[in-house]
Formats: C-alpha cells, sequence, structure tokens
C-alpha cells in the first residue's frame, strides 16, 4: 500500500502566533489547499482521510470538492493537544511558536510528547485497518505536520522525533510504501514544487 501524507494549509493563529483547535485556513492557506488538490487531482486514491480539526478538514473538502471525492475522519490524527496553552507565560509561548521547547503540554492539561505520539498511532493502526478492509493500494491523509512526524517515525521504527527532519512546509507531502516484508520505505523529502508560486 502507498501512503500519500499531505500537511494541512497555512492556519489562522492569535495575537500569541499560536494555533487554537478550532482555527481554519487563512487566504493563503486555502490558496495553498487548491494548489496540492490540484497538484493530486489525477493520482489515484482508494480512500481520503483527515483528523478532525478544523485546518485539516479545510484542506481536505478542497481536495474533495475539485475530485468530488468524500474523505473519513480520525480523531487520534489530531495534532497534539495543547490544553490551556493560553494561561502560559508569554516566555513559554514565544519558545513553542520558535520551536525551541520539548512539545509536552500536560502542565496545562494537555499532551507530553508520549501521550501525543501514543494516541497517533492508535489513529494510524485504525486508518490502515480501515484501508485493508477495503484492499486498498493507494489512500491519502491530509493532516499535520506532528502527526505526519509520528507515522514516519513509527514505521520508521524509532521514537517520535519532530526533530529528526526537516520543518514540512505548509501544503507539501511525502510518500511512504509498505514494502513485501511488511515494513515501510524511508522517508525521503517534502514535495512542495506546486507550491513554488504562492507566495
Amino acid at each position: 500500500m502507498e501512503l500519500w501524507l499531505v500537511r494541512h494549509g497555512e492556519t489562522i493563529v492569535g495575537e500569541d502566533g499560536l494555533y487554537q483547535p478550532h482555527h481554519g485556513l487563512t487566504e493563503l492557506g486555502f490558496e495553498q489547499a487548491r494548489s496540492v488538490a490540484h497538484a493530486l487531482k489525477d493520482v489515484e486514491f482508494d480512500e481520503c482521510y483527515s483528523s478532525n480539526l478544523p485546518r485539516a478538514i479545510q484542506t481536505a473538502q478542497t481536495y474533495a470538492d475539485l475530485t468530488s471525492r468524500r474523505f473519513n475522519r480520525i480523531a487520534d490524527l489530531n495534532e497534539i493537544d495543547v490544553g490551556r496553552i493560553k494561561d502560559a507565560s508569554v516566555a513559554f509561548k514565544n519558545d513553542v511558536v520558535n520551536h525551541r521547547v520539548e512539545l509536552d503540554f500536560s502542565q496545562f492539561g494537555g499532551e507530553n510528547p508520549d501521550q501525543f505520539s501514543n494516541r497517533v498511532q492508535q489513529g494510524f493502526h485504525q486508518l490502515l485497518e480501515d484501508a485493508k478492509s477495503k484492499n486498498c493500494a493507494r489512500i491519502v491523509g491530509f493532516l499535520h505536520a506532528g502527526t505526519i512526524g509520528v507515522i514516519l517515525d513509527h514505521v520508521a521504527g524509532r521514537a517520535f522525533d519532530y526533530r529528526s527532519r526537516p520543518r514540512m512546509p505548509n501544503c507539501a507531502y511525502t510518500i511512504v510504501s509498505e514494502t513485501s516484508n511488511g515494513g515501510w520505505t524511508k522517508w525521503e523529502r517534502w514535495h512542495s514544487d506546486h507550491l513554488t508560486a504562492i507566495t
């Protein structure tokens, strides 16, 4: 089975520069979503999936509107739960925005990296079970950078480390495939050529 993983488009952030779970795409984010939808429109996917967060749903819906496809939502493939991060100090928020801090939001009632990784792995196995029950050969998921990182590390047989790859651009995608021995091919790169004309 071939697995295509797409990151959502640019997302509306608060004054503190952070996402909130209910935030959707910016105008640029919708433009990015249209660009990746056109890039993938001729690829024959057997099933399409997204997380249950608006930014991923809107990206998937843009593809679905172009291709007349339906997609399935899996809540366990949501991005890390940041809890009540609005209560965090300005310094902590700045560290999160600038990727200078571990992704541990347990002190705010959210998830730590282990909890996040375990949940996403459950969601990924749910996705695989659904796809395999339908004999899918190629599927696409419209997800999040963190979620995609967990999946890539999981299929590589290592613990989640969001710093192990270059940052994934919005609406870039990557492809991994199951091998004949039940493993997966290695991650190679983010595909983002379709975004070059977008500023």
